[in-house]
């Protein structure tokens, strides 16, 4: 039997798509969640981001390619706007058993899973940076600017470190902040 690890942090890439949208016939085509909420249709996760704004992701496909299905299912409606988001965000995966207990070392909400549900997300922050979060499988996706993510990376490793054994125990000492 293989044991799981406590806490793990992964990069997964996705294709990101912004839609901007106030035409009913375009959230009903796209199945665009209601408030606070995520929609998942096989590998594609559908979440709210504000009043008339989601965040489309799927792996295994380029940004242009996803736009252009996007936009195609969406059926071309005048009051729309979508964007390749896939350069602006990275993904990042802290999943195992201590994921929510690491990240309530930095954020400011409730993240057990009967206030915080595999169908909710939310923007946050944690550790000082900006992120879209949500419940995962063994833990939390977390969408974060480019920019910023080798400080949140850095952040969770230091934040994690007391629940690592082992080569993994060492993530902290490496100045580039990559996740071993």
């Amino acid at each position: 039997m293989v044991e799981r690890p406590a806490i793990a942090l992964t990069e997964s890439p996705v294709a990101q798509v912004v839609v901007r949208t106030v035409d009913p016939e375009t959230i009903s085509r796209l199945e665009l969640p209601a408030a606070c909420h995520i929609r998942r249709t096989g590998d594609e996760v559908a979440m709210w981001l504000g009043p008339d704004e989601w965040l489309l992701s799927r792996p295994g496909v380029t940004g242009p390619d996803r736009l252009g299905e996007i936009v195609a299912r969406a059926g071309e409606p005048d009051a729309s706007y979508f964007l390749d988001a896939t350069g602006q965000r990275t993904r990042l995966l802290l999943t195992g058993c201590r994921a929510a207990t690491v990240l309530a070392h930095g954020c400011a909400i409730d993240l057990t899973p009967k206030a915080f549900g595999p169908d909710e997300t939310a923007q946050t922050l944690i550790a000082q940076t900006g992120v879209i979060l949500h419940r995962i499988d063994d833990g939390f996706a977390l969408f974060v600017r480019t920019s910023f993510a080798g400080h949140l990376i850095r952040w969770l490793v230091d934040a994690a470190t007391e629940y690592c054994t082992g080569p993994a125990a060492a993530a902290t000492d490496n100045p580039e902040g990559r996740v071993p």
